[in-house]
């Protein structure tokens, strides 16, 4: 996959996974799907989009992280659960996405559901640049219905 095709394999993967909780309000806090630099397999620069949403935290915090981790599990992942007190977050490597994250207690008392798709060519600074400009003229991607209005443009 091409790195735009592996942004929206992380944005898509992030929206599945907050689709399995009976949780509402999910919220792209900290900004649009974005790409960051990494190195490939080969070794070669590339590109990595991250994506992540949150919400309020919900009661059931044991039971979500066990929904997370089968959902994560089915689509061939590795998946952990790390218990902090009471708070467990799952991790997960290798599937549709590289790596991924499911808090119970993130900051402001909410759930994060976090992930990070695999290196492919590109550069990232050239990408949140492109992007930038492409929103600040009314393109919207993948991911954008999840900010709040005063983020839109980010990058």
């Amino acid at each position: 996959m091409d790195v735009i095709e592996q942004r929206d394999a992380v944005v898509n993967f992030v929206i599945n996974t907050t689709e399995q909780l009976d949780v509402e309000g999910w919220e792209a806090r900290h900004g649009v799907a974005s790409a960051q630099g990494c190195t490939g397999q080969d070794g070669e620069k590339g590109a990595a989009y991250h994506f992540d949403l949150s919400a309020d935290r919900g009661t059931e915090h044991e039971a979500d992280a066990k929904r997370v981790m089968k959902y994560w599990e089915s689509l061939g992942m590795e998946a952990r659960v790390v218990d902090h007190g009471g708070y467990p977050t799952v991790y997960a490597t290798s599937g549709p996405v590289e790596r991924a994250s499911f808090t119970t207690d993130a900051a402001g008392e909410t759930y994060r559901v976090g992930a990070v798709a695999y290196c492919a060519p590109g550069n990232a600074g050239d990408l949140k640049m492109e992007y930038i400009e492409r929103r600040n003229n009314g393109e919207q991607f993948p991911g954008d219905e999840y900010l709040p209005e005063e983020n839109i443009s980010g990058g």
